[in-house]
């Protein structure tokens, strides 16, 4: 399959979807990752480049962005990543994304649902507002993007959707201080389900990835005790996982080692969910 070789990052505009220099001759899977930018996302993004993917990541911020592009300058020139500004819940957003795929490689093989949002708040003092954008986030969006571009998805020889979802979804922990990121995690457990069942007579399999507590930006404002509590809870009695260890999760799913896989569920947790 022949497609453009992508600009050198940049926003989403209408002067990047209408150019049509078929040049770059694309050879690996088409990979797209909502929220790249940072913590478990910039580790996917490395692990399926130094697999030797085309990536395609997004993210809201203009300055995360550009540490993606400036942590990847040859990637970047070489069309094998676009970072984008764009925020997953913008139906105008998606839907330019799924042009820009069209016109450039003309299918996906691996989209990875991973933007999610969390803040600490008791329960009951949580605002409607914040559960709104939360769901919006962590659970609408998902769902938005896979079928905006399960069109895409129907062209490879092996399409998989994967969904980052959480411990949380799974026990009530009191070291989770956010119930609407409880709940629309485990809300994103049943999407992955039945759009598994959905979309399986089409050959796109839907796995889930349920990281427990990774070593990210938010984990580094963890106190002690937060820290010691969970580390108490991990089975296998070893340090935080890393978004390393989530990202060979997620290789092994986008994988032909894992073909028959699909609505599953996979554990990344140190037997946290366990405890």
């Amino acid at each position: 399959m022949v497609g453009k070789a992508p600009p050198a990052g940049g926003q989403l505009a209408d002067a990047d979807i209408s150019a049509g220099n078929h040049t770059l001759e694309i050879e690996t899977r088409v990979v797209c990752i909502s929220g790249g930018t940072s913590g478990i996302g910039a580790g996917l993004v490395a692990a399926f480049l130094d697999a030797g993917d085309r990536v395609y990541t997004f993210g809201r911020s203009p300055e995360k962005i550009e540490t993606v592009r400036a942590r990847w300058p040859e990637a970047v020139a070489a069309g094998r990543l676009t970072a984008l500004i764009g925020d997953v819940t913008d139906a105008d957003f998606r839907q330019r994304l799924t042009e820009r795929l069209e016109l450039e490689t003309g299918r996906l093989d691996v989209l990875v649902n991973n933007a999610g949002i969390i803040r600490a708040s008791g329960t009951l003092e949580e605002s409607l507002e914040h559960w709104r954008e939360t769901l919006e986030i962590n659970l609408v969006a998902p769902f938005a993007l896979t079928q905006i571009c399960a069109p895409l998805l129907d062209r490879s020889d092996m399409p998989v959707v994967i969904n980052l979802s959480s411990a949380c979804a799974q026990h009530p922990f009191s070291t989770c201080t956010s119930t609407s990121y409880s709940v629309s995690k485990a809300g994103l457990d049943m999407l992955t389900r039945r759009l598994a069942l959905a979309l399986g007579p089409r050959g796109i399999r839907v796995n889930g990835v349920a990281p427990g507590v990774v070593a990210t930006e938010i984990w580094d404002g963890a106190d002690a005790l937060m820290q010691s509590i969970v580390e108490r809870h991990h089975v296998l009695r070893r340090q935080i996982l890393t978004p390393a260890d989530i990202a060979e999760a997620v290789l092994f799913l986008a994988s032909p080692r894992a073909r028959l896989v699909t609505g599953a569920m996979l554990n990344v947790d140190a037997g946290y969910t366990l405890g």
